[in-house]
């Protein structure tokens, strides 16, 4: 690859970072004013701004495109706390998710209610895992590697299941509150 391939490369993951976003962007608009299951791909692309084929681009289709950009957010919430604390001693981006749902609650809402919600929760619990297998590598690397990916799965399933029971009851406890019974299941998953 050329030197003149860098910067044409990085235009590209610019563009398609800042197409992602506007898809997600309008998503959480129309999802939260719709419902996720009554969203149909032409209001979604022209809601961004997007062309019909530059989401297709990018997605297989509407369940592909739920599901991946719940697991993007999840990555995107992962490397922001990476990049403020590098050396934080967080196993998963917990409080800002919390946070974000919290944020977002109509959306939220109509989501714990949508058909690909259990799909999402699925694929969202598997980018769960591989963060915090990520995480323990770096914070206990004298446990052995199975240690490392039982504690991961405990605490991946655990916070999925707190997320999954929040929103369909309605996210009526606080994100802080949310936050304080993924930290006692964490606590326990690193003692036990």
């Amino acid at each position: 690859m050329s030197d003149s391939a860098g910067p044409a490369r990085k235009a590209i993951d610019a563009r398609a970072l800042r197409t992602r976003h506007l898809l997600a962007e309008a998503l959480m608009s129309l999802g939260a004013a719709r419902g996720v299951d009554d969203l149909d791909i032409g209001a979604l692309v022209e809601e961004a701004g997007v062309a019909r084929s530059t989401f297709y681009a990018h997605y297989a289709g509407k369940d592909d495109f739920l599901v991946r950009s719940f697991v993007n957010m999840i990555a995107a919430i992962e490397a922001t706390v990476r990049a403020r604390r590098p050396d934080g001693e967080e196993l998963l981006p917990s409080r800002p998710l919390f946070h974000h749902v919290y944020q977002a609650q109509d959306f939220a809402r109509r989501m714990a209610r949508a058909e690909m919600f259990a799909a999402q929760m699925a694929a969202g619990e598997a980018k769960l895992r591989e963060i915090a297998e990520a995480n323990l590598a770096r914070l206990k690397p004298d446990w052995p590697r199975e240690r490392r990916r039982e504690t991961a799965v405990y605490v991946a399933g655990g916070l999925v299941g707190l997320l999954r029971w929040w929103m369909e009851s309605g996210l009526k406890k606080t994100p802080d509150e949310m936050q304080a019974a993924f930290e006692r299941l964490t606590k326990a998953a690193m003692e036990g």
